[in-house]
């Protein structure tokens, strides 16, 4: 007793430990090495440097002494052996399993490990404390069981360390997956060892959960990543647990992120339906078994509709679901609706609906050959989805590109009838009522394009009478045959003739060079009607591609000169730089005008907060965006605005002095 007591005053714990640690990584390695069979010539030294570590009596015996290990009844472990115990078992897990989410079977690897080398070993230990065979028997099965369950606590452990990494990896990581959520079923019934660890799924849901806000919840993510994780999470969580009970607890972080991001909706919409990307929602578009979003149910913290009497609860995350080697595909749902998750991120279709007709505009737009089989077939599979009334404008849009390719044909034909020239005008012809709004800056034309849009009009309203045309003169795209310098073969200046396709405002621009070869950047904007500051801006695209030249007069005048060979020389002698823009040259702008499309949605809701501020006196952004969804629906127009796309229009109209915001946030009506 004196010899104890002494030994536990003055041995630090730690000296312990690592004495036992490093008798026990020998004899567990020596044991693994005998029982497989892998002894080599070369080994013979460090096993008999090991054999120094095995006196097995010695040990027990000094822990029996220290009263770390007492029987004869039952063998009673304390705290630190069974910590050595559980580091050993943490170290070959890890070696083990780190990085590997591909292959299968790794957890039955870790099992045959604990019976062939843990257990005999233990089994020794039993032996020389002198157990009756009885006794030894019953206590062997104690600690068989008490080690499965230290083994799955193990595993699960380390994969929520890297349980990003699975989740980033999804799908090449399914294998890993798969076993993880076997493990984590043996892991939640096993030994209640250590009470005080948290629950497995907990632990799970509380590392995926911080290691999503860690890294990926920044502005150093690209919106487009986020969504590729957060889908990826989708299908790991639904994997773990199909009753999305853990998927809404995980995925709450990064769906708030989302939210405050401004492009959420276009990179979703985008990877809705361009094909280039080829992404998970381009395919989640085009599976067979998808469902209307009106049929699909995806929980929420603001559900409406109160529960009805058939409801049921969801199957707990502790039920069984079967053993690691059944493949995903046993399990129809395990996908779920992704699309359904991402719209319910803003609880609104309409939103997403909006987008697409953003980007269906300047993709028809865009399109010179009127070719719009793509965007049918898109169309479709959407209509599907989202339902076919709320893709009626779309439909009419599509229907405008195919009308204004007959009218073109029967354009095309008249002229040649009457023994005419072609006419070199393509028109798209549009129904502006149901077409999002387009820019409509003004822009007087040079008088040679002009003519050819009034010949056209002239056929059109004879062909369509008694409809005329209205001309959104800065849209559409212009193909241009110029005569420009280029570097020779011997390094000299030549002229070459190039195609350029550019915006009607560059092709006006050049066209007044015809006229005469110097201009002012003033008197481009008179003859234009576009503001100077404008016309420079263009005009770099035409110094960039070397057939304008600039200079400043010396009272900072800035003049245009069209591009000559002597000109070519001059510059090249005194290295005047010719690139004065990085950016895309052409400085093509979106057909559609988004503010002002948000405007005049927005416009809508004004004498609602109007009469809000009015009858309340002031309140914040979150009370007027609740208020809207409250008093809007059931009405003839639907709220389906974010937070940030109200704010937006609230500070627009403090800038317009119609409302003003104070220090704290709250919005009231402007008091002159």
């Amino acid at each position: 007793m004196a010899l104890t007591a002494a030994v536990r005053v003055t041995v630090p714990q730690q000296i312990l430990n690592r004495q036992f640690s490093c008798y026990l990584q020998a004899s567990l390695d020596y044991c693994c090495r005998t029982r497989l069979g892998e002894e080599m010539e070369g080994e013979e030294e460090s096993v008999n440097g090991d054999e120094k570590y095995l006196n097995d009596a010695l040990l027990f015996n000094s822990l029996r002494v220290l009263g770390w290990l007492r029987v004869p009844r039952r063998i009673f472990w304390t705290e630190e052996l069974k910590l050595a115990l559980r580091r050993k078992m943490k170290q070959y897990v890890r070696d083990v399993i780190t990085g590997d989410y591909e292959a299968s079977g790794r957890f039955e690897t870790l099992r045959c490990w604990k019976d062939q080398t843990i257990l005999p070993w233990l089994q020794s230990a039993l032996i020389i404390s002198s157990l009756t065979d009885p006794e030894e028997e019953q206590e062997m099965e104690r600690w068989s069981q008490r080690l499965q369950h230290w083994l799955a606590d193990t595993y699960c452990e380390v994969r929520n360390e890297e349980i990003f990494e699975l989740v980033a990896d999804y799908p090449d990581s399914h294998e890993a997956v798969l076993e993880l959520r076997y493990v984590l079923q043996q892991s939640n019934c096993g030994s209640h060892e250590f009470p005080t660890l948290q629950l497995p799924y907990e632990r799970l849901r509380n590392a995926l959960r911080s290691a999503l806000v860690r890294r990926v919840c920044h502005a150093g993510a690209t919106t487009s990543q986020i969504i590729d994780v957060y889908i990826a999470t989708i299908k790991v969580m639904r994997v773990m647990d199909p009753s999305d009970r853990l998927l809404q607890v995980v995925a709450e972080p990064v769906r708030l992120y989302l939210q405050t991001r401004l492009d959420t909706v276009r990179c979703i919409t985008t990877s809705l339906t361009d094909a280039d990307q080829g992404g998970e929602l381009y395919e989640e578009l085009r599976r067979q078994d998808a469902k209307p979003l009106e049929q699909v149910t995806v929980d929420s913290d603001d559900e409406e509709e109160p529960p009805t009497m058939d409801w049921q609860p969801r199957p707990s995350i502790h039920q069984p679901k079967g053993t690691f080697l059944e493949t995903l595909s046993t399990n129809n749902n395990a996908d779920g609706d992704i699309l359904a998750m991402l719209v319910s991120i803003y609880g609104s279709k309409e939103l997403f609906v909006n987008e697409y007709r953003l980007m269906l505009a300047d993709k028809l737009l865009a399109s010179v050959d009127y070719n719009t089989d793509k965007e049918v077939h898109t169309l479709e599979l959407l209509k599907l989805r989202f339902g076919e009334s709320s893709m009626r404008n779309c439909e009419v849009m599509i229907k405008d590109m195919d009308d204004s390719k007959r009218a073109n044909t029967n354009i095309q034909g008249s002229l040649k009838s009457r023994g005419t020239t072609s006419s070199t005008v393509d028109a798209a012809i549009i129904s502006h009522i149901f077409w999002p709004t387009l820019h409509s800056d003004s822009l007087v034309h040079h008088p040679r394009i002009q003519v050819k849009l009034d010949d056209f009009s002239t056929m059109y309203a004879n062909l369509k009478n008694p409809r005329k045309l209205v001309w959104m003169h800065q849209l559409g795209t212009v193909q241009l045959e110029l005569d420009v310098i280029e570097d020779g073969p011997n390094g000299e200046p030549v002229i070459m003739t190039k195609e350029f396709s550019c915006s009607p405002l560059l092709a006006t621009l050049i066209s007044h060079f015809e006229d005469r070869t110097e201009w002012t950047a003033e008197d481009l904007s008179n003859e234009t009607g576009v503001a100077s500051h404008a016309i420079k801006k263009r005009m770099i695209y035409w110094i960039n591609h070397r057939v304008i030249t600039v200079h400043i007069t010396p009272a900072g005048v800035t003049v245009y000169n069209l591009a000559t060979l002597a000109s070519h020389e001059e510059n090249d002698a005194h290295g005047s730089p010719q690139h004065l823009a990085s950016e895309d040259d052409d400085l093509h702008d979106h057909t559609v005008s988004i503010s002002a499309q948000q405007d005049q949605e927005m416009d809508v809701f004004l004498s609602y907060v109007v009469g809000m501020l009015t009858n309340l006196g002031q309140l914040p952004l979150k009370t007027i965006h609740n208020n809207l969804k409250t008093f809007v629906t059931g009405s003839d127009v639907r709220y389906d605005k974010t937070p940030q796309q109200l704010s937006a229009f609230l500070q627009n109209l403090c800038r317009q002095e119609r409302l003003e915001c104070g220090p704290d946030g709250m919005y009231k009506l402007f008091k002159k």
